[in-house]
């Protein structure tokens, strides 16, 4: 396997700027210590996210293992290895963290939600294969609201489910094209206001339902243009409610306001700094932004001005 980069690079020119480059480096597994075979780079990096310490969570599905890196995004640990027992891991997809430091996995094959303490330990398991409620078909997205609910985009079941701990407490839509339905919804995360937004991504639209999981409104479509999206993977929310998307299928970042406004628009098809290979994951932390360069197997970071 070619040795990859971590590429930080800029964005819309006058809006964010250049942070510089970081080498790709080995990724300890804690039950092994240090690899003794040098540097691993990502094979194909899907989901990012950061701890409340700023650390950085990103999910590397072919390597069935989710990697840490610190806040100068140096590594320092990793956890997973192939399998369907408790602790290991078969294409994990989405993440999220709570307050407390756990480490919520979508563990997709294996059609259920892990719980992981900070040091990659299994704590619980939520969920098994299925249609019925509380099962799961491919889970791809999870988020933990202000509430300490789990959200989780159960995405070949075209539904959002929602747990306190194991149990089930609410669920949003099912297959369809009404505005409270959804085909294939990659990502879920809670609004400020308490309100779900949701990622449909076949229909290219983000939904958002209030406290009542109620449908409010919608925006997007399906389309190269700005504020179109061609099967977009991912989705952010920052401090300032602004609502970032993995636009995957048109290699790019879009950033909104929260009524939908397209704030801007970054990258292109490409291997350079600005550019994207079919980027799966985005997340912010202050003025960080980090994407899950994909087709690229790298990481880019972008900073905002």
């Amino acid at each position: 396997m070619k040795r990859r980069e971590f590429i930080k690079s800029v964005g819309i020119a006058g809006i964010f700027s250049l942070l510089g480059t970081v080498p790709s480096r080995g990724f300890a597994n804690p039950s092994t210590g240090p690899e003794k075979s040098g540097p691993e780079p990502l094979s194909g990096p899907f989901a990012v996210v950061f701890d409340p310490s700023g650390n950085l969570l990103v999910t590397d599905p072919s390597c069935y293992r989710v990697v840490c890196l610190d806040s100068n995004e140096k590594p320092l640990f990793s956890f997973g290895t192939p399998g369907s027992q408790p602790g290991t891991l078969n294409y994990p997809l989405g993440l999220a963290v709570d307050p407390t430091g756990l480490i919520y996995v979508a563990d997709s094959n294996n059609c259920r939600v892990q719980v992981f303490d900070s040091k990659g330990t299994v704590k619980r398991i939520i969920g098994s294969i299925g249609s019925t409620a509380g099962s799961f078909a491919n889970p791809q997205s999870l988020a933990i609201d202000k509430a300490g609910r789990l959200l989780v985009a159960d995405t070949r079941n075209h539904r959002i489910q929602i747990f306190e701990r194991e149990n089930l407490v609410g669920v949003i839509g099912e297959l369809g094209d009404d505005n409270d339905q959804f085909r294939l919804p990659t990502a879920v995360v809670p609004g400020h206001s308490g309100e779900i937004i949701v990622l449909d991504s076949k229909h290219g639209l983000v939904k958002v339902f209030g406290e009542d999981l109620k449908f409010k409104r919608s925006f997007g479509g399906v389309g190269g243009a700005s504020g179109l999206f061609n099967m977009p993977q991912s989705m952010a929310l920052d401090a300032s409610g602004h609502i970032w998307v993995a636009d995957t299928g048109n290699h790019r970042i879009q950033e909104f306001a929260p009524d939908g406004k397209v704030i801007s628009v970054i990258g292109k098809p490409g291997a350079g700094p600005n550019e994207f290979r079919n980027p799966t994951g985005v997340t912010t932390y202050g003025k960080k932004v980090c994407v899950a360069d994909s087709g690229n197997g790298r990481l880019q970071f972008l900073a905002r001005k």
